[in-house]
């Protein structure tokens, strides 16, 4: 079967180098899903991809092959409020990483893509950065469908991280009782959002535990004390 020339905008979520040459990427677009490719001559190309960067990107796809030959790559969309800014940029790789730890899951819903560019166009207009890492997380959590149980108090004391429940009748060694956290952390899924400064990090923390609990094969080893140490220190 000869391969046919496909064109899908794509965000990229990893990028290596794959020889003297080319590029080896790992990206997402609403069409194919989760695919790796290698972007022939990247190395060379006036436009070389960016972690969470959104491209055209011309490929040859084979029905019985899991790694694409990319011919080339444009910009879909100009991200320069991202790539000239490093601390987005750090943020940038924390999301990609994040997203691509959640997809391969096995997520296959193509809407998924939609809400991916969404977040990179807020990440390019950003200007309150420390919240971004932090929304992120709570409507990633929200679209995988494990939103925490708002339940019927109106002032959340407590919160447990393993049933997802506002102020349990019993508490567990994964019960968080710091009600200023917990009163942000229930800010930012039901609104309306009151992150206060000096607490962030703590509000942020409590994200990743939960996402770690309750996202299968949710990671964010690699960027996340660098998120720490940049923009919760």
């Amino acid at each position: 079967m000869r391969p046919v020339k496909e064109v899908a905008e794509i965000v990229v979520l990893d990028i290596k180098p794959y020889s003297e040459s080319s590029l080896w990427a790992c990206f997402f677009s609403e069409k194919y899903g989760l695919q790796n490719g290698i972007i022939k001559g990247g190395k060379k190309k006036k436009v070389k991809p960016l972690v969470l960067g959104l491209y055209e990107a011309s490929f040859f796809r084979w029905s019985n092959s899991g790694l694409q030959n990319i011919n080339g790559v444009e910009r879909s969309v100009a991200l320069e409020d991202t790539y000239n800014s490093p601390v987005k940029i750090l943020v940038a790789f924390f999301v990609a990483e994040s997203i691509k730890s959640f997809l391969n899951s096995g997520v296959e819903d193509p809407s998924f893509f939609f809400f991916i560019k969404e977040k990179i166009l807020l990440l390019n207009n950003e200007n309150r950065i420390k919240e971004f890492p932090i929304h992120f997380l709570s409507e990633l959590i929200s679209y995988s469908g494990h939103k925490p149980l708002r339940g019927n108090e109106k002032k959340p004391r407590s919160f447990d991280i393993t049933t997802g429940v506002f102020n349990p009748k019993y508490a567990s060694s994964k019960t968080v009782d710091n009600q200023e956290v917990v009163r942000c952390f229930y800010s930012v899924f039901y609104g309306p959002s009151i992150l206060k400064n000096g607490i962030e990090h703590l509000v942020f923390d409590l994200l990743l535990d939960y996402c770690n609990y309750h996202l299968p094969g949710y990671d964010s080893k690699k960027s996340v004390n660098i998120i720490r140490e940049t923009l919760y220190s």
